[in-house]
Parts: C-alpha cells; structure tokens; sequence
C-alpha cells in the first residue's frame, strides 16, 4: 500500500482530482455568467467533471467489493467448518459400522462355539525385535490374557500369544517360522501340521507339511485346526490349499496354504481366554 501511495500513478491521480475540484469551484463562481472566460472554462473542465464522476463510482464499487470480499471470506470458512464437522461425522459412523462388524463376528463365533471366552483386542502395532509378523494388541494379563492363548478373527486363526505384560501382549502369527498348528484337510481328514519359512513368509503363505506322497489333498481344500495338544480350539479355519508338492528332501509332501485373513490389513481381533479342553496355562 505504501508503495502505491509514493508511486507516480498516484500523483497523477492527485493531480487530477485536484483539477477537478479547482474546475467545480470556477464553475460555481461563474455560473450566471456567460463571458467568454465562462465558456471557455466549461469547456476545460467539462471532461474533467465525467472524469470525476467516472472516478467517484469506480471508488464506491472497490468499497464494495472489499466488504464482498470479507463477506466470501466469512462464508468460506463457515462452509469449511461444516466440511470438517460433516467429515467428523463420517469417521465416526465409519468406525460404529466397524465395530458393528466385528461384534457380529464375534457373536458368529460365539453361537457356534458357546464355550468360548473371548477378549476383543486392537491391534496396535508390530514388535520391531521380530521379522516374522508377530503384532501387538492392546491388552494383556489385567484383561486375564496369558500365553499360549490363540488369537482370532471371525472364525479364522491369527496366532498366538507368545509374550504377556499388563497392558497389552505380543502375538505370534501364522506367518512366523516358529508356528507350529496340529491341522486337518476337512474333507478328506488327514492330520498334519501348519508351519512356515521365511521364503513362504515373506510371500503371505504356510505350509501344510508331514503330508504323504499319496495325499489326497487338492488346491481348494480348506485346512482347519485339529484340536490336538489342546492349544487351538478344534474347528477354526487356518486358511486354503493353493497347491501340492513333493518334498526335495523325503517321500513326503507338502501343501502351500494362503491364510483365510490378511494380517496387513486387520485392526482387530478377539483373544480366546478360555474354551473347553483348553491346556494348562502357562504363566508368564
């Protein structure tokens, strides 16, 4: 603003309405004449006045237009503060729906399995010291959560709990090597077990092992837990056969299993604290 006022088009500016005002002045002085000097100053000054007259509404519409222009600012931000109370409101029905959900599961699981203590977790992160998937909910022995209890989503085995402290626990999952699950193909019924590598692992995959070279197990087959050593509760899903193949190393086989959750994408799950036959617990 400073610079405008010292710049040069502002002096002329001045200039002119200056001219203006003297031309008015000269005008009224001489109205009721009609000398030579009279006509010739109406005749200077004339262009000057609709100059005046030009310049005056050009100055009233900027005034308007700056109170215009607080006013769009006004309701800009007032519609801003809607957009965000309306997105508030749309997280927060985004995250109901969710848990909606994920009660619904549980309440499935639990007709089906009345024996069932169930403590709904969130997952809240990954335990950096292991590169097997292993993930942390946010509850842990003050919930009655101890180790060695399977972890679930829906009817689908996650893991299980493989270190406890008070306010949350770790969780070993499908995907860590260590993982050891007495499974069975459910039509055909064959036991084996459910482990990993880490080249699987790493692919989102276990594996069926201890399989026979005349296995009847097909790609499709649907491969759930066996209830054997009383770790896993009989029945919960581990996940689908891809293929079969031979072992390189015995007369064996083996199946390549795609796990019935993807655990990238899970933000809760429900521990079982309890079920009938359960083993004894460990302490921590």
């Amino acid at each position: 603003m400073l610079e405008f006022l010292k710049s040069t088009k502002f002096k002329i500016f001045v200039i002119v309405i200056c001219a203006v005002m003297l031309g008015s002045v000269i005008a009224v002085a001489t109205v009721n004449s009609s000398s030579p000097v009279t006509s010739a100053v109406g005749v200077v000054f004339k262009p000057l006045q609709k100059l005046s007259g030009f310049v005056s509404e050009k100055l009233d519409w900027l005034s308007a237009s700056f109170e215009s222009a607080g006013a769009y600012k006004d309701e800009i931000e007032r519609l801003n503060q809607k957009i965000a109370e309306y997105e508030n409101r749309i997280a927060e029905n985004g995250e109901l729906e969710h848990k909606v959900k994920t009660y619904e599961a549980m309440l499935g699981v639990k007709e089906l399995n009345e024996d069932f203590v169930l403590e709904s977790c969130n997952i809240i992160g990954a335990d950096s010291m292991d590169l097997f998937s292993s993930i942390i909910l946010d509850k842990g022995s003050d919930s009655d959560i101890t180790l060695n209890d399977p972890v679930i989503s829906g009817n689908y085995v996650v893991g299980i709990v493989k270190k406890v402290h008070p306010t949350f626990c770790v969780v070993e999952t499908l995907l860590n090597p260590d993982t050891k699950i007495s499974a069975l193909e459910s039509k055909s019924r064959e036991i084996a077990y459910v482990t990993t590598t880490l080249e699987y692992s790493q692919k989102g995959s276990c594996l069926l092992s201890g399989l026979s070279r005349t296995s009847s197990i097909t790609p499709g087959g649907i491969i759930v837990t066996s209830g054997i050593g009383a770790t896993y509760p009989k029945g919960l899903i581990i996940g689908t056969v891809s293929e079969v193949n031979e072992s390189p190393y015995d007369l064996s086989s083996y199946a390549v299993i795609e796990p019935g959750v993807d655990l990238s994408q899970l933000e809760d799950v429900f521990v079982i604290t309890d079920f009938a036959g359960q083993g004894v617990k460990s302490s921590q």
